[in-house]
């Protein structure tokens, strides 16, 4: 019966890992460049601000990765949809999961090499 309740437990300590891992990607929407709206989103430059410096994005609202969980529990980041820019997927992913404690509804994202 102890056998029985670990692999209980392990199943679902397993799957919330896949869950937490996973929820994020089910709301990150990758966007074009073509399709941008200035009245509909917002854009927001998660890059570091070095990066965001040597290829700036015009009217994009810079906060670097390490900024943003506290600059979302300080104040609204946007009341329009966001499209978040990023490095890399992995970076928008981070910050999908940080912008989703604020707002539950999509997020579009940009990958942007430098």
């Amino acid at each position: 019966m102890a056998l029985w309740g670990a692999v209980v437990a392990a199943f679902s300590v397993f799957t919330l890992g896949l869950w937490r891992t996973f929820y994020p990607y089910s709301y990150m929407k990758p966007i074009n460049f073509d399709r941008l709206d200035d009245d509909k989103y917002c854009l927001i430059d998660v890059r570091d601000y070095i990066l965001s410096h040597r290829a700036p994005f015009e009217k994009a609202k810079n906060i670097p990765l390490s900024y943003l969980g506290r600059q979302t529990k300080e104040t609204d980041v946007c009341d329009k949809e966001i499209i978040v820019l990023a490095e890399d997927r992995k970076a928008a992913r981070l910050a999908v999961k940080i912008l989703m404690k604020q707002r539950k509804q999509p997020i579009y994202y940009m990958t942007v090499s430098s």
